[in-house]
């Protein structure tokens, strides 16, 4: 629903006279709450939360709300339905409304959306994002949105009081450490860093979520940009996630850091790693066992060889990762 629209008529604020909205969108919110499940453990502000699911809700539904990862990147895909311009309407609907509409939606429009996001749908996958969404919200998240929804109305509402006594600039710089506003510009850090002078926008929409930290949430649209609050719920455990000790564990050992340097310019068999390294192949199995927990190494099967290599993505979002944990 929307809260309600700002004209920045501070003077002094970076933003002024820019158009603000701020909206909550309880599809939105269902979708940040399947993105959490399937990784509980990035989310460490919400493991109680994981904790009362996973009791609560049918095993077999979590592995299917899982097995769309992928085809959804965790679920953040469906999200930008609520934010372009074409689609925009769903956001004022509760989840049984919205989740019909999507369902009467093209597949043109879904792979319109998914594209967007570097991804390809089709209708037995459009189907069954419809099936599972619709069944996770009927056996539980129907009764989180009837506490959620007043909570984060109000809250975002003194959000707009805010934008209207202090300006959109002021409010919006406080929302996240990686999203910084100047006299000329906004910028988003995530894996690079992304720039938007004033004069490229014409409105800034917020919205609010309980499940998305520790993550900076973004979006454009013809002229617009979309930030994501979060509003923690519950105290977050001061402990790092387990994936994030288990990568920087991956790297505490001269012998692991050796493969990875090797499995970096070339894939290798345990067999040969053995060799190079003067060492068993049990020994090196059990640091490659360490390194896979970690995520920096997969494994493809030739012949009746197991061949290594570098998992490229972990190294490049190495130092992002222990960044958006401190943040």
């Amino acid at each position: 629903m929307k809260i309600g629209v700002c004209i920045d008529r501070i003077e002094e604020s970076w933003t002024y006279s820019k158009s603000g909205e701020i909206f909550f969108s309880p599809l939105f919110e269902l979708f940040a709450a399947m993105h959490v499940i399937c990784n509980p453990a990035h989310h460490t502000s919400r493991q109680k939360w994981w904790e009362r699911v996973s009791w609560q809700v049918d095993s077999d539904l979590i592995s299917d709300i899982r097995s769309l990862d992928d085809a959804t990147s965790t679920w953040l895909a469906p999200m930008d339905f609520v934010f372009v311009n074409d689609y925009i309407d769903i956001r004022d609907m509760d989840i049984e409304e919205a989740l019909h509409a999507l369902e009467g939606y093209p597949i043109r429009y879904w792979k319109k959306i998914f594209a967007a996001n570097g991804l390809n749908i089709t209708p037995t996958i459009k189907k069954k994002i419809i099936d599972v969404s619709r069944a996770f919200y009927e056996s539980f998240f129907h009764t989180e949105i009837r506490i959620i929804e007043p909570l984060m109305n109000a809250a975002l509402k003194r959000m707009l009081t805010s934008w209207e006594r202090e300006g959109i600039a002021k409010s919006v710089a406080n929302i996240h450490e990686r999203l910084k506003l100047t006299e000329n510009e906004i910028v988003f850090y995530k894996n690079r860093e992304y720039h938007y002078s004033y004069d490229e926008i014409d409105k800034i929409y917020l919205t609010g979520s309980l499940f998305l930290s520790p993550h900076l949430i973004m979006g454009n649209s013809q002229k617009s940009i979309l930030v994501v609050k979060h509003f923690y719920t519950e105290e977050a455990d001061n402990i790092p996630p387990q994936e994030l000790i288990d990568m920087y564990k991956g790297l505490a050992d001269g012998t692991r850091l050796q493969i990875l340097k090797k499995l970096k310019h070339k894939p290798d068999t345990t067999q040969h790693l053995a060799v190079e390294l003067g060492i068993s192949e049990a020994a090196v199995s059990k640091q490659l066992k360490i390194l896979s927990a970690g995520r920096y190494v997969e494994k493809n099967r030739n012949g009746n060889y197991m061949v290594y290599s570098v998992n490229e993505d972990t190294l490049d979002f190495l130092t992002y990762r222990i960044y958006e944990f401190l943040m």
